[in-house]
């Protein structure tokens, strides 16, 4: 029987979800927790957990991303799956530099969410649906090195859709309104931008992440 922890701040995703997991015969849940902070404390006396799935854009604590390096380092038996809305190329880029075994969109299907969380229980990487050794997967993006080249200085996943915001020509308000934050909010998020590039204005913020396929212009 495979073990698996979710850690899902949607109450209504994590519902759906949770019915998903009670119709296998493979597959039990193991608990459900809503922060990063939970998660480590729950696999912490929980050894038996065999798959984390992940929603990299927690809104509490630690996000889903650094949730994946911590359990990279700390509970290296545990393979974790990432589920999220976003279809970002740099997500998923994120998502294996920080160590996820796969990545699928939250509205794919059940049995497709089942089936992989039992390849990467088994070992195996699943990539909306693909199935690739990890050596493939990192050979797809350029090797090792260009994927580490890629990882957004750090970025969190909320820093980056306000680059990608801003790079479509989102007003303040407007990123505001997308995100439901306040305008000051995204003024935060701004400098924040900055300083992890290290740069003075986020129009060179937005060249840089543009050159390195971070973002998109569209």
């Amino acid at each position: 029987m495979i073990n698996v922890l979710i850690v899902e701040d949607s109450t209504v995703f994590a519902m759906g979800l949770k019915m998903t997991l009670e119709g296998s015969k493979d597959i039990a849940l193991a608990a459900h927790v809503t922060t990063s902070g939970a998660a480590v404390a729950y696999l912490n006396s929980h050894p038996e957990v065999d798959v984390a799935v992940v929603d990299i854009t927690l809104e509490q604590q630690t996000d889903g991303l650094t949730l994946l390096g911590i359990l990279r380092e700390a509970f290296p038996k545990v393979a974790a799956l990432v589920l999220s809305h976003y279809k970002i190329p740099s997500y998923i880029i994120q998502s294996i530099t920080y160590g996820a075994r796969g990545y699928l969109a939250k509205d794919s299907e059940p049995s497709e969410i089942m089936e992989a969380i039992l390849k990467a229980a088994a070992g195996d990487c699943v990539f909306f649906g693909e199935t690739l050794p990890l050596k493939d997967i990192t050979r797809l993006f350029g090797g090792e090195d260009r994927l580490q080249d890629r990882r957004p200085q750090n970025l969190s996943p909320k820093e980056l859709e306000v680059l990608q915001l801003v790079t479509s020509g989102y007003s303040n308000s407007q990123i505001a309104s997308a995100l439901g934050v306040a305008t000051t909010t995204v003024d935060t998020y701004k400098e924040r931008i900055k300083g992890k590039f290290g740069l003075d204005t986020l129009v060179e913020c937005v060249a840089h992440a543009v050159q390195a396929e971070l973002v998109s212009v569209r």
